[in-house]
């Protein structure tokens, strides 16, 4: 009986050890095994099946790898014009929040902090920056105190934040310290500033839909703030240091992020990213309102926003309301 080659198909006489045709060999099948043409895959066939398996392999190991690096603490910045311009729709982070909660994103947060103090413990250029600003701290106080208070001592107070309530106040030089240490041991830090202000810029653009998230964002920042220092000149460089900080937590998957998933997990990505967009701008005026005498603007103004944002949210969802009946 006839049969046909499996690298070409030309059918074959009994007997054939070799394709007349193409030359590939002619391999035996017991009468068991044997099946019609139609049921034998040609050898070309075969070798593309193996080579899409392949390339699925491939794609699903990139693609694992890849998240990993989404939900790691901290997403590399982007380096491109292009990806800076990206759509808030198609910014690499996770839409949906699947983490344990809020309590579990403080938790991590706590751990995260205490981690922090270990490894400016073991890190020289850390923890002497840590030492100098404490004594400049303490060497401004004392002579603000005793009524020696120059230029530039001012100066001084202002780069390092020196002034301030107990509680707040020392918030408010961590943001400072934080920050000043970001510079001098992260050496990327300017492209991440340059990348978180690109998304900055991205989320001002698209406008539409924007407005209530940027409000209730710069809302709370701005009260947020006031409760770590005044609204004074003297003040500005924690709004600074807290403006820098938080155009780098938008280029970045950390506890900022994850904080305002776990008060809102029902919220979009382009939401979240739109909050804290919000929240970054909130430092930049709680800087102007610090112009404007009074050491309580923070607190009226942020309030304000927040009562206007509240207020777009409920008539937002009466409009779709009457248009849903």
């Amino acid at each position: 009986m006839s049969k046909f080659c499996t690298s070409c198909g030309k059918e074959l006489e009994a007997g054939t050890k070799f394709c007349h045709k193409c030359g590939a060999a002619v391999f035996s099948i017991s009468a068991e095994a044997k099946a019609s043409p139609n049921d034998i895959m040609p050898h070309k066939d075969f070798l593309m099946s193996k080579a899409t398996e392949k390339i699925k392999e491939e794609s699903n190991n990139k693609a694992n790898h890849y998240a990993e690096k989404i939900f790691s603490d901290t997403v590399p910045a982007y380096e491109l014009a292009g990806e800076i311009g990206l759509p808030l729709e198609l910014a690499p982070f996770p839409t949906d929040f699947d983490g344990d909660g809020l309590f579990s994103v403080l938790k991590s947060g706590l751990g995260g902090l205490m981690g922090g103090f270990k490894r400016t413990l073991g890190d020289k250029k850390r923890i002497t920056l840590v030492i100098a600003l404490t004594i400049i701290w303490l060497l401004v106080n004392l002579l603000a105190a005793l009524g020696i208070f120059p230029l530039p001592l001012r100066l001084l107070s202002w780069l390092t934040a020196a002034q301030g309530n107990l509680i707040g106040g020392t918030i408010g030089k961590g943001l400072v310290a934080a920050l000043l240490a970001q510079i001098i041991v992260h050496k990327g830090m300017l492209t991440v500033l340059k990348s978180g202000l690109g998304q900055l810029g991205s989320i001002l653009k698209s406008g539409k839909g924007k407005a209530v998230p940027l409000l209730l964002g710069s809302g709370a920042v701005l009260i947020v703030c006031n409760m770590m220092v005044s609204t004074n000149l003297q003040n500005t460089m924690v709004c600074i240091a807290g403006f820098a900080l938080s155009v780098k937590a938008l280029t970045q998957n950390g506890f900022l992020r994850r904080l305002i998933m776990g008060l809102l997990p029902k919220a979009k990505d382009v939401t979240i990213t739109t909050i804290m967009g919000g929240w970054t701008l909130g430092f930049a005026l709680f800087a102007v309102v610090s112009l404007l005498p009074g050491g309580r603007n923070g607190y009226l103004l942020g309030i304000l926003l927040l009562v206007v944002g509240s207020i777009l949210v409920i008539t937002g969802r009466n409009k779709k309301g009457v248009m849903a009946e």
